[in-house]
């Protein structure tokens, strides 16, 4: 009969007796696995690993030189495996420290790496490794680049969390140690006494008792639970917020009539972007980025003025119309322009894409026009802005952080702009409250006070902030003490749920824990 020639073109593929003999290969590493044990090392025989493979003891010479060359291969397959199953899947995760420290141990506990005949066997090679270099090569490999990664994550979560207080190769043996002693557990038990639930909390637990606030994070994160400390102390967080919360956000610059006469003008030293909105000539407003292209100073410095028919810098000889065109010899062009919106006599702006301004900037705060002259101050707040946010949205009963005026009078009206502006509007006027972040668990509170005419007020009327500021910086240090622990007691009014799932959003791997 005439075997059938492979058609011209086809490519090769693999031979049916090579992946035979490939599978009859592992097939003899498996039984020896399993004969290692149950016998050990020193115990473990051609006839026995045959025995269990259901093969002949002479097919052994086929594959192995040796049954030394054997019992190598197949701690050389463990190890393989452990590279493949929980090293490098847990390095892809490296990001996310939280997240990869979590996986790994998932994988080291579960039951791929962590039967009880494998566990055993890695023990029993450990145990002749003193006197064999091939085993104590491959198992000091694996666990030099084992415990090299455990101490990488712990060293990312300590920065990350800026935990300085805490030793890096400390918390890793920690760990480490607190795995080694589930497996020597696992190693003395049958596949069916394991208990590897228990086993995976009480590795969570060492986790959590270290780094309480980050291994907490995704109790009651879907109802909009408490944040992780990390959330209000470390520069990475505060630099994915403005990228994604601020940058193009509206920000409150005053009222319209504020600027009454051409060169009128109010600024903004927002957290991403400095504005000057002023009146033109022809009674138009507009807004500027507040910015010299020389040196990043702001044209306009005070928080309001007039300016005498130009904008410009002396210290570097710059000029502009009101209208933002260059004067003279001026170079670069125009003025970069920021979009300005007025709503309800309100001036907001914001830099980017030009785009319609939302519902949410239009207020119920009536007779804008009654407001007399504004008062602008700041203050330095030793708290994240989230902290004060957080409190604005807390009391939804009585959102005046500013005392009992508005409240006693029952005409109190307030209103959220995201991701960190409270308008509040009484009968003595209206109080206009941004958190803008200064740093990593710092805020710059600046306050808009617009007393109302009628009510005869002043800004020298208005009550401190001293204690709201107070009550914020109390927060930050329970935050940032290492016992803290965040809580979820009971549900958080819904404002604040969904501004806490947009910061949730924001944490490394926030996409994913943000729906747990």
């Amino acid at each position: 009969m005439t075997t059938p020639r492979r058609p011209k073109g086809q490519p090769d593929t693999p031979s049916a007796p090579r992946a035979s003999r490939a599978l009859q290969r592992q097939r003899l590493i498996d039984a020896c696995i399993s004969a290692l044990h149950v016998h050990g090392p020193s115990k473990t025989t051609v006839e026995k690993v045959v025995a269990i493979a259901g093969m002949s003891p002479g097919i052994v010479r086929f594959y192995f030189d040796s049954k030394d060359a054997m019992l190598v291969a197949s701690l050389e397959f463990l190890a393989a495996e452990f590279e493949s199953r929980l090293l490098e899947p847990v390095a892809a995760l490296a990001r996310d420290p939280v997240e990869a420290l979590e996986q790994l141990v998932e994988l080291y506990l579960g039951p791929e790496l962590a039967s009880a005949r494998k566990v055993s066997v890695w023990y029993s090679f450990w145990g002749e490794a003193s006197s064999r270099q091939e085993y104590f090569d491959i198992c000091g490999t694996r666990d030099s680049k084992f415990e090299s990664l455990v101490r990488d994550l712990v060293a990312t979560l300590i920065e990350r969390d800026a935990l300085p207080h805490l030793d890096a190769d400390a918390v890793a043996l920690g760990l480490i140690g607190v795995l080694e002693m589930l497996w020597q557990g696992f190693a003395f038990q049958t596949e069916s006494t394991i208990d590897r639930a228990t086993a995976r909390r009480r590795a969570m637990a060492y986790l959590r008792s270290v780094f309480p606030s980050s291994f907490t994070r995704r109790r009651g994160s879907a109802i909009g639970g408490p944040l992780p400390a990390s959330a209000y102390r470390t520069a990475a967080q505060l630099g994915a917020e403005l990228e994604a919360l601020f940058r193009g956000a509206w920000q409150f610059a005053g009222l319209s009539s504020e600027l009454a006469t051409a060169g009128d003008y109010v600024t903004l030293d927002g957290p991403v972007e400095r504005a000057l909105v002023v009146r033109g000539h022809e009674g138009v407003l507009r807004a500027f980025a507040n910015t010299c292209r020389h040196r990043p100073h702001p044209l306009a410095p005070a928080l309001s003025g007039h300016l005498d028919g130009a904008i410009g810098c002396a210290l570097h000889n710059l000029g502009y119309e009101l209208s933002g065109e260059p004067r003279g010899a001026t170079a670069g062009g125009p003025l970069e322009s920021l979009q300005l919106a007025v709503v309800d006599g309100l001036l907001w702006v914001r830099a980017g894409t030009p785009m319609p301004a939302p519902q949410a900037l239009a207020t119920a705060h009536a007779e804008v026009s009654s407001l007399g002259t504004p008062s602008r101050t700041e203050i330095v707040v030793a708290a994240d802005w989230k902290v004060l946010v957080e409190h604005w949205l807390e009391r939804p009963a009585s959102p005046s952080p500013t005392g009992a005026e508005f409240e006693a009078s029952g005409q109190t009206c307030s209103s959220f702009v995201a991701p960190h502006q409270l308008l509040v509007s009484g009968p003595d006027g209206l109080l206009v409250l941004q958190a803008v972040p200064a740093a990593a668990g710092r805020t710059r509170l600046r306050i808009h006070d617009f007393p109302r005419h009628a009510a005869g007020a002043t800004s020298a009327s208005r009550p401190p902030l001293a204690a709201e500021v107070a009550l914020a910086e109390a927060v930050q240090r329970g935050i940032e003490s290492p016992g803290y622990v965040p809580e979820v007691l009971a549900a958080p009014p819904p404002a604040l749920a969904d501004f806490r799932r947009s910061i949730a959003r924001l944490l490394p791997g926030g996409s994913r824990n943000s729906g747990d």
